[in-house]
């Protein structure tokens, strides 16, 4: 692949993160929409997501991605392997501390990550 494609290919999974980030930061109810109790957020970057209504909502998004995602496979070994990669995202996401734009970029990247493995899945089981 070229990188002008992979560029133009990141910045079209972008767009449309975007775009869905727009439609579920207007949905999202601050109280709730975290996959993880803010009452108990420990680490920066948690808490920081708590009191985000669009860091929020793009947790709620991942945490529903991750979830399909996993359910859809019928090895142990790929959910293993996804949990995995869900734990760096994880661990790259709390590297962020407080700096809101770092984590927005690391659930955009993520979620993007797992919209192309659920779309690949679906087209190999149409085969």
């Amino acid at each position: 692949m070229s990188d002008t494609f992979t560029l133009r290919f990141a910045a079209a999974i972008s767009a449309s993160a975007l775009a869905a980030l727009a439609v579920l930061a207007a949905q999202a109810g601050r109280a709730n929409a975290q996959e993880f109790d803010c009452r108990r957020a420990g680490m920066a970057s948690e808490r920081t997501i708590c009191r985000s209504d669009v860091l929020g909502a793009l947790d709620e998004k991942m945490s529903g991605l991750y979830a399909e995602l996993k359910q859809s496979y019928g090895r142990r070994s790929e959910r293993d392997q996804l949990k995995r990669y869900q734990r760096q995202f994880l661990a790259a996401r709390n590297d962020c501390g407080r700096d809101t734009e770092c984590i927005k970029g690391a659930y955009l990247d993520q979620i993007g990550v797992l919209q192309a493995q659920i779309e690949r899945n679906n087209r190999l089981s149409e085969r």
